[in-house]
């Protein structure tokens, strides 16, 4: 095994055993939550292709979606206080996105999403690229052309850097200097139901995430 390698399985070693720390803490329900909604929130729970991190962040999102308002105050307010995020503009429109949100519907884990963002994660992870092309750079409508078959709609959130659940989806919602807030807006769309999550090891970043979502299946 070389340095590289070796460096890449310490830090997945030390961040599993800070993340399951950190992310224990962070995933205990505050007293606010009702038991209901926690529970349909953690719609990923049984999937056993998904890793324990990859369901929490589905959970999280679930969480945004079903009560965007009462997630601002809770899950996200804890986690901005420990981490000290920049209250900047794009903070301050998510806080007002998500106290203006109805409930949105809950995501659900779909395998053949799964699969693609697992090998999403993968490709760009060995490369050490980003972005959506495939490691033999077909563009994304190509690389998901088999998924278009399945579902009205697709879209493709990728993030880099951090190995714990929360850290990933708060990133993603707060979409820090993207004006046009695309990822912000993948997550908290209603027309998306369904999901798939891969986090794997970055040859740059340490460890890169992607987030598949797709609309309702095509009716035959």
């Amino acid at each position: 095994m070389n340095n590289r390698k070796q460096l890449i399985c310490i830090y997945f070693f030390i961040c599993t055993l800070l993340s399951t720390s950190v992310v224990a803490q962070k995933i205990t329900p505050f007293k606010t939550w009702n038991d209901a909604d926690l529970y349909v929130a953690n719609s990923a729970i049984k999937i056993k292709e998904m890793s324990f991190q990859e369901k929490n962040v589905v959970f999280y999102i679930n969480l945004a979606r079903i009560n965007g308002s009462l997630f601002a105050e809770t899950y996200l307010k804890d986690y901005v206080e420990e981490t000290d995020i920049p209250k900047n503009k794009y903070y301050k429109s998510l806080i007002n996105t998500l106290k203006e949100q109805p409930r949105l519907s809950v995501i659900q884990p779909n395998l053949d999403l799964n699969n693609e963002a697992i090998k999403h994660a993968k490709e760009m992870g060995r490369t050490g690229r980003k972005g959506h092309r495939s490691e033999d750079f077909k563009g994304f409508s190509e690389r998901i052309i088999h998924l278009q078959e399945k579902f009205e709609k697709i879209k493709e959130s990728n993030q880099y850097g951090f190995p714990d659940a929360l850290s990933i989806v708060v990133d993603l919602l707060i979409d820090n200097d993207y004006e046009s807030l695309r990822h912000r807006k993948m997550l908290l769309d209603p027309d998306l139901q369904s999901i798939g999550v891969g986090i794997r090891s970055h040859k740059k970043y340490l460890i890169n995430t992607s987030i598949l979502m797709a609309g309702n299946k095509k009716k035959d």
